[in-house]
């Protein structure tokens, strides 16, 4: 089969469509076909290797419901020697990459994921699927094309977003700004000042970034901070916009956005909160981005299509399950329950689930609980005529508060900056909240204070951003202070358990759980 190259430059967009995008015309039975069949193969895959013996165990599986009955649900725990470790022997197949994730919380500080030739292709080919449909208006029609420009603003190698310009390579020709052999000299930071900078001068097609970061670069360009160099365009196009932009700046003395420099095809944005951000990145770069969901484990997973207002899962990279939120709360009251799981095809409207994966074609996790949790919208996308459930990705599971994408906050990270702040702190909990469309960490804590309740707040910041440099990321690279303390009165938590006989959760307690807190701090 040609690649998209060859296609585009033979300009069958019809073929395009039905190669990258036929998925979008599938039944739900269809989709559960496709599902059974793949994860049938793979079951056969790891009932050869070392790693499936361990985990389907000896019992011959022939069917889905044999799978999810036998099989247990796993974490990286289960995985951890052999994958950090790099065990190939011990896989279905031969990775052709390590993929490299942060383990917030976990026995060690990374998390390795191995890709096989075939993973790498699919992801690639879901890639590619997400970047035509950020470009789309309609079903059928697309504006993505060979040597279009290209901002790239993701996590560099070894984190999966990093291998993008070099697995697209082989499928389609993107001038990168900046170009790759640069970009791997380059911070984060740097990175895309440089490309933006670029991006003035050459123009720009497509984006693909975190989401908080074209928030922070819309706020930059508004504010005047981001001191991109407005001379010296390339093309016609471009110097067009940088004197009427130059005209907005200097002679009307509006503030300069985005979207006044460049005219993007499509923007791509992943990263928790991106449905938060979105009116924000509309308003700044005058393009409504395209979301998509997955990660180092699960690789490509789900993407927006034209209206932007729902997920659709791809059928043939992950077999997918799902916990209902009802299962979930069975197993926080008693950690020894396992939550049972429903098909793709099983799920609700309206309904809460933590995504559960299997990967497919030569994959090493089997019934995986990577922590992800979303909501069914619907049974189908009306509006763009698709006919599979719908669902928006929510947050992390409630025992971390990730940030925009950069960083998960953990129990053990808010704790142990508590302990070596040198604080009398007696008890304390922390949720995510949103102010000014952005996620912060509440922190509420209780103790016996002498200090103002700034410096309080500085020492217990300071020392979360020593212990996680992510976290520190937030700061530096966003420019915004993610720490809100809420300081109680004395006693508050030991009140609280009075009154309960249980301590309250110490990430993202229940609304009602909270309240009570609070209200044992008013009745003090």
């Amino acid at each position: 089969m040609k690649n998209l190259r060859e296609l585009l430059l033979d300009e069958d967009y019809g073929k395009i469509w039905k190669a990258y995008l036929g998925f979008l015309d599938l039944t739900l039975d269809e989709f559960m076909e496709i599902q059974e069949r793949l994860l049938l193969e793979q079951i056969d895959l790891l009932s050869k290797c070392k790693l499936g013996k361990k985990i389907l165990g000896n019992k011959k599986i022939t069917s889905m419901e044999d799978f999810r009955k036998s099989v247990p649900l796993t974490r990286y725990e289960d995985y951890a020697d052999t994958l950090l470790n790099k065990r190939s022997e011990d896989l279905p197949s031969e990775p052709l990459h390590w993929v490299q994730t942060t383990w917030k919380g976990g026995n060690q500080p990374i998390k390795l994921a191995p890709y096989s030739r075939t993973m790498v292709e699919e992801h690639t080919k879901m890639f590619l699927s997400s970047l035509i449909l950020s470009t789309s208006k309609k079903r059928g029609h697309f504006t993505l094309r060979n040597h279009d420009r290209f901002l790239y603003g993701m996590a560099p190698l070894p984190y999966l977003t990093g291998f993008a310009p070099y697995i697209l390579k082989n499928e389609i020709d993107f001038e990168y700004l900046p170009s790759t052999e640069e970009a791997e000299k380059l911070s984060f930071r740097d990175r895309n000042k440089v490309g933006f900078d670029l991006a003035v001068r050459k123009g720009v097609d497509l984006f693909f970034g975190l989401s908080s970061v074209l928030v922070k670069i819309g706020e930059g360009f508004a504010s005047g901070s981001n001191n991109s160099k407005i001379v010296f365009p390339s093309n016609v196009k471009q110097a067009v916009k940088l004197v009427r932009a130059t005209y907005k700046k200097k002679i009307k003395k509006q503030s300069l956005l985005p979207k006044d420099l460049f005219e993007f095809k499509g923007i791509v944005c992943g990263g928790t909160d991106s449905d938060t951000y979105k009116t924000q990145i509309e308003h700044y770069f005058g393009i409504t981005p395209l979301e998509i969901f997955g990660g180092t484990e699960s690789a490509a997973v789900a993407t927006e299509t034209w209206s932007r207002n729902g997920l659709t899962f791809f059928p043939d990279v992950n077999f997918l399950e799902f916990i209902p939120q009802e299962e979930l709360s069975k197993e926080l009251m008693d950690e020894t329950y396992v939550p049972k799981t429903v098909l793709f095809n099983q799920i609700l409207p309206g309904n809460v689930y933590e995504l559960v994966i299997t990967k497919l074609r030569g994959g090493a996790f089997v019934r995986y609980r990577i922590g992800d949790i979303m909501r069914c919208v619907g049974l189908e996308n009306i509006e763009d005529k698709i006919k599979l459930p719908q669902v928006k990705y929510i947050d992390r599971v409630n025992n971390i508060i990730d940030l925009s994408g950069f960083t998960r906050i953990t129990k053990q990270l808010i704790g142990d900056s508590i302990k070596l702040s040198g604080l009398k702190v007696n008890g304390w909990t922390a949720c995510k909240e949103y102010g000014d469309e952005r996620p912060y960490i509440n922190l509420y804590i209780d103790g016996q204070f002498t200090e103002e309740q700034d410096i309080i707040k500085s020492k217990i910041n300071e020392q979360m951003k020593q212990l996680d440099p992510d976290y520190n990321d937030v700061h530096a690279l966003l420019g915004h202070e993610p720490l809100k303390l809420t300081v109680l009165k004395e006693g508050t938590f030991a009140t609280y358990k009075q009154l309960t006989k249980f301590d309250i959760t110490n990430i993202n307690p229940s609304v009602e759980d909270l309240s009570k807190l609070i209200n044992c701090n008013d009745s003090l």
